[in-house]
């Protein structure tokens, strides 16, 4: 039975929020004789949703082994290393690597040309490659030069956050002063969202993190943002799904905080997450003395476990009784080793442990220990989160301050609920933030930083 455009979206887009997942990197061997068919650099598209996203990928055979990389010009994204490749004459089957949205491509080679199915968080497509014998230079000064626009406001500079298990990068982005400034640490979303708050999940960008930025730096605040562990920059500081936890991101947030804190050049230190950035910087803010204030932007106020089961609400009976017993069981701390066909994705055994530390998180038990300044803020039109969690959380803190934004959707912009409408400002950087949503920001930060 098909879906109509809204029940897509509605599914496409909250899979994403509910699940984080890291594509181990690495690949497998393959018979050593057939694999100069697939060597080479290959050119073309993913076709998901009736759109397209152009792809560039070069696979490289090392002994026995075949290795790989894929290019995603439209964001900003090149050589990250493919996962699990496979080539069993004629089919092909690599993973692209990013991680909360681990995706399958499975496709069959024929001559110079492979084509076949792409899968990520649910979301069904098509993919198709043509071997190029000669490689274009790749388009990264667009790149570099579209990221340069980040010094028309202030200083931006490189920063970089050392972990145990690698290196996390973010921007540092100074307005235009010499003087003590205060800094907030912007934490982006689910999914493999970028510090910009792009996705490789998209055709084009929305750069809603990286307007915020900005418009805290021509206010007098600097801001930092950055890719979280295994996303984008930061794909090296987290190599295995089965090892990430969701405690990782919030310990990363600890860090930030207690750094910039040290730093001579501000003045004080608060936190702004979006989505699922949300969650994470409550919970952190909970660990991290000392902040000025906290902003929620389209956080979730319930249990991630709720979240997954009023998302399969619409399923088959059955589906809905092996869901819940699977996530009752992970909610008491047990891995369940046998999950049905149509659960995998949600439910496969190295996103369990993640799983299992994400369920321990309570979104308004989490707000309500705060005890420090505290803005919420909602968009009206937003497909993925709506008002009634942002009123979830308000109600467990009642000194927080609520902002519900007319017309804002998910990404900060205004758009209208018409799913179709909606999700193209989802790929177009040229779109404003929503009026008043960064005022509201504005002018509570400068509240909590007199």
């Amino acid at each position: 039975m098909k879906r109509n455009l809204a029940a897509i979206l509605t599914v496409v887009l909250s899979l994403v929020l509910m699940i984080s997942a890291f594509a181990c990197s690495g690949c497998m061997g393959a018979e050593k004789e057939h694999l100069h068919e697939v060597d080479g650099h290959w050119e073309g598209a993913i076709s998901v949703m009736g759109q397209e996203l152009i792809i560039k990928v070069d696979f490289e055979v090392a002994g026995e082994v075949l290795s790989g990389t894929i290019d995603i010009p439209q964001q900003g994204a090149f050589g990250i290393p493919l996962a699990n490749i496979k080539y069993e004459v004629p089919n092909i089957h690599f993973e692209l690597p990013v991680p909360n949205a681990k995706a399958d491509f499975d496709g069959i080679r024929d001559g110079d040309g492979i084509s076949g199915d792409f899968l990520q968080s649910g979301v069904k497509g098509t993919f198709n490659l043509k071997r190029v014998t000669e490689k274009a230079s790749l388009p990264q000064d667009a790149a570099a030069a579209d990221g340069a626009k980040i010094s028309s406001v202030g200083k931006a500079e490189d920063i970089v956050l050392e972990t145990p298990t690698g290196k996390i990068f973010g921007t540092l982005q100074l307005p235009e002063t010499s003087a003590k400034c205060p800094v907030v640490l912007i934490i982006a979303g689910s999914g493999p969202t970028d510090r910009d708050g792009n996705s490789p999940l998209l055709p084009g960008k929305n750069d809603s993190l990286k307007m915020i930025s900005l418009g805290l730096a021509e206010n007098g605040i600097a801001s930092v943002r950055y890719d979280k562990r295994g996303i984008a920059a930061s794909a090296g500081s987290m190599k295995n799904e089965a090892d990430l936890r969701f405690d990782h991101y919030v310990d990363d947030v600890v860090t930030w905080v207690e750094c910039l804190k040290a730093d001579p050049r501000f003045s004080g230190v608060a936190v702004l997450g979006h989505s699922e950035g949300s969650l994470i910087g409550i919970a952190a803010a909970n660990k991290a003395p000392g902040l000025s204030g906290v902003i929620s932007v389209a956080g979730v106020g319930r249990p991630a476990d709720e979240l997954i089961r009023e998302q399969l609400a619409n399923e088959a009976k059955e589906i809905r009784d092996e869901s819940h017993a699977i996530t009752e069981e992970l909610k008491k701390g047990n891995t369940v080793s046998n999950v049905s066909r149509g659960l995998a994705a949600l439910f496969r055994p190295s996103v369990q442990p993640y799983l299992i530390s994400w369920f321990k998180y309570d979104p308004a038990s989490e707000i309500a220990k705060l005890e420090v300044p505290v803005l919420i803020v909602q968009g009206t039109t937003d497909l993925q989160v709506p008002v009634r969690d942002a009123r979830l959380l308000a109600e467990a803190k009642p000194d927080a301050r609520l902002e519900i934004i007319q017309g804002m959707n998910h990404i900060l912009k205004e758009a209208p609920l018409e799913p179709q409408a909606n999700v193209a400002t989802y790929s177009d950087p040229t779109l404003p933030l929503a009026p008043d949503f960064l005022e509201a920001i504005i002018d509570f930060l400068k509240k909590c930083f007199k």
